[in-house]
């Protein structure tokens, strides 16, 4: 008897649900998402890994410390990173007398100038770059595959639920 119960207050259950979902609209009202701002910090005491490879991918930035735009070319920063930063051939960005540090693997990159330039199939050109405590294979340009469209990752923020 008590098995019966139990089934009939789960239809029950069932029921309301559908119900309720019955009254719904038959699509939901478009999602207006905000773009996620990048910002740089360049002042050598912020992790800047995320914001910078973003950057040097072509996004706009902003300076933390004054909230201007970034611009196309950066001169006289200074980066504190946690990983890889890659320079995307084509993005047209350059960076100018920079310092970037990887304090956990001991390596200091100095310049110097960096310019993405903008034909995207030439490589990144350096000049006047020093590697202190990188691999051999550092600032070497290499080949990477196309992002294909269902794995970019949207700078859109929306909320989840």
């Amino acid at each position: 008897m008590e098995a019966i119960e139990k089934g009939h207050r789960v239809v029950a259950a069932l029921v309301a649900v559908i119900a309720y979902a019955a009254e719904l609209p038959a699509h939901a009202a478009p999602q207006d998402c905000i773009r996620v701002p990048v910002v740089l910090w360049g002042d050598g005491r912020h992790d800047d890994t995320a914001a910078l490879n973003a950057w040097l991918r072509g996004r706009d930035a902003i300076w933390a410390d004054s909230g201007t735009p970034v611009g196309a070319a950066i001169s006289g920063r200074s980066f504190r990173l946690s990983s890889a930063i890659y320079v995307h051939a084509g993005t047209g960005r350059i960076l100018r007398s920079f310092r970037m540090e990887w304090p956990e693997r001991g390596e200091i990159v100095t310049g110097g100038t960096i310019e993405a330039g903008h034909d995207p199939d030439a490589p990144p050109l350096q000049s006047g770059v020093t590697i202190v405590g990188g691999d051999p294979g550092e600032g070497v340009p290499f080949e990477t595959p196309d992002e294909e469209a269902g794995q970019a990752r949207s700078d859109a923020s929306c909320a989840i639920s």
